[in-house]
């Protein structure tokens, strides 16, 4: 051997000794890839048609029409039940075995090393496969044969069918004797699919479009709590008829409407809405869970008959759940800044205050006048009457007879006490000198009830006088309050002056502070000045942080 051929071995050998090296690590990890049956070059179907153990399955997809869709399709996982685990499941239906077959073939393609296969995962059909860790199982079936590489897609061979599982609202309606399916199901009504149908002319009388008319069903129930949608997540647990009536007795009262029929109906609407819950929730591990609607519903030895685990979550079936009536009836906050209308919003100040709740309050500008016996904290000084005109913006000043600031908010059927905190903070309207404040934050609240003509001005005394307030042109609820003092103020009715309607008297009858609400609906609410003055540009100041109506439940 010469020393060129010595050379070229020498230089030889490492490289071919790096490349058996590379080929071996890349036949290793093609064969990973490709998995031990070499079916790569093979779609989905083609793949499963060449499994002996899968004949069945092959067979069914023929059948249905999904060997189409593994064929041409790409990016799939496919949950391939073997032949034996299509035993006692009746192959000669094709609507059911179609609705199977949909949930046997997931959207994107998942080995057994991706973590999401192991939370839950998409079928085509929209239903969703969730794995219990506990059991090792995908909607009750194993992987017998895992991660089977095709040119589109992966097969994983399982021992059973994976179960279609049904949504909530399938369950229940497979099981129709509850009163929350009783109900929800009478909330369908049909309605015209604009978009399926098709016109087919013009009526001759009309001149309007003739539509082959395609309809759908349409449930106000479910359009807020989408237990039908696969995309949601919910829990929802239906209560024995029993504890169902125990709810619906216990809420009637609080959701009185014009009609029998109509307060029937939304009573039970807020039963039902009341068992539903973000997420899958274990409810055997809680006392105490809150709905989606912010209600605390106790769990604490519930007997819980069954439960069943959904495509969008799940179903708990129970005797009962006694739902306290401070925790379903709340007190109602509406806050300042939310206004819906003023007598003029250009006068109406919305300002940021980090001790306000929700950081803002309004104020209206205008000024005031007021004349005040006060106490000097200094001894030996008497008495003194004090006279005194203030403003928010001397510059700016809403000049109009009981300025009004709107608000509305929704109300049960109950008797409320009404709260605000109404807080006069600038330094001019008030003395720390004394130890009373001279000037008053005196505000009047009118209130149009739900149902009852709307609050307007014009009465028959005078053109800016507040007409339709619930309890008539001379009575109102009124609050007394502190310049710079924050404090919560519980407000009463007052007697007022024939048309000015300035603040006169307290009524002194019993019940004077509560607002009886005798139908659930919308409440209106006028907060306005002129309350010790009316003389022009004098009507009064407007603050407000929020009021907040506090119902009265013995329970």
């Amino acid at each position: 051997m010469n020393c060129n051929s010595i050379f070229k071995s020498i230089f030889i050998l490492p490289l071919l000794a790096v490349s058996l090296l590379m080929t071996g690590c890349y036949e290793t990890m093609w064969e990973d890839h490709v998995g031990k049956d070499k079916l790569s070059d093979s779609n989905l179907m083609e793949a499963i048609a060449k499994k002996a153990e899968l004949s069945t399955f092959a067979s069914l997809l023929k059948k249905t029409g999904y060997d189409q869709v593994l064929s041409q399709g790409n990016s799939y996982t496919v949950l391939a039940p073997t032949n034996t685990a299509w035993a006692g499941t009746d192959t000669t239906n094709v609507d059911q075995v179609r609705k199977l077959i949909g949930s046997l073939i997931v959207m994107k393609s998942y080995t057994t090393k991706d973590d999401q296969l192991y939370k839950s995962v998409k079928s085509v059909n929209g239903k969703n496969i969730f794995y219990d860790n506990e059991t090792q199982t995908f909607n009750g079936a194993k992987i017998v044969t895992a991660d089977i590489n095709v040119s589109n897609g992966i097969i994983q061979i399982m021992d059973k069918i994976v179960e279609r599982k049904n949504n909530i609202w399938e369950y229940l309606s497979e099981n129709t004797a509850y009163s929350q399916y009783t109900y929800i199901n009478s909330l369908n009504t049909k309605v015209m699919d604009i978009e399926k149908s098709v016109a087919v002319g013009v009526e001759a009388s009309t001149g309007k479009t003739k539509y082959d008319t395609v309809w759908t069903n349409t449930n106000d129930f479910l359009k807020k709590y989408p237990l039908d949608n696969e995309d949601s997540v919910y829990t929802y647990v239906v209560v024995e008829n029993s504890g169902f009536d125990l709810l619906y007795n216990k809420y009637k009262s609080y959701f009185n409407l014009s009609t029998p029929a109509k307060t029937d109906s939304l009573t039970r609407f807020n039963v039902c809405q009341d068992f539903v819950f973000k997420g899958i929730v274990d409810i055997t591990k809680f006392d105490t869970l809150t709905n989606v609607d912010g209600v605390k519903v106790p769990f604490k030895e519930v007997v819980v008959s069954k439960s069943y685990t959904t495509s969008n979550g799940r179903v708990y079936v129970i005797n009962e759940s006694n739902i306290k009536l401070k925790e379903k009836i709340k007190p109602v906050f509406i806050e300042g800044e939310a206004y819906t209308g003023a007598t003029d919003p250009y006068y109406v100040f919305t300002r940021y205050k980090r001790w306000a709740r929700g950081e803002r309050d309004v104020v209206l500008s205008c000024g005031d006048y007021q004349s005040d016996l006060i106490t000097r904290t200094t001894t030996g000084l008497k008495d003194s009457l004090v006279y005194h005109t203030f403003f928010i913006n001397s510059g700016l000043v809403a000049n109009a007879a009981n300025f009004h600031i709107e608000y509305k908010a929704q109300v049960n059927s109950s008797n409320y006490d009404v709260y605000y905190v109404a807080y006069d903070d600038a330094v001019a309207d008030y003395d720390p000198a004394y130890t009373s404040f001279p000037f008053k934050v005196v505000q009047k609240l009118f209130m149009s009830l739900p149902g009852a003509t709307p609050l307007k001005f014009g009465t028959s005394t005078s053109n800016r006088g507040v007409a339709n307030n619930f309890s008539g042109e001379n009575i109102c609820f009124v609050g007394q309050g502190r310049a710079g003092v924050k404090e919560l103020t519980k407000l009463s009715r007052y007697n007022l002056a024939a048309i000015s309607q300035l603040v006169s008297t307290p009524v002194t009858t019993p019940g004077a502070d509560v607002l009886t609400v005798p139908t659930t609906g919308k409440l209106t609410m006028w907060l306005c000045n002129t309350t010790l003055s009316n003389a022009a540009s004098r009507q009064g100041l407007l603050f407000l942080d929020y009021i907040v109506l506090v119902p009265r439940i013995n329970e």
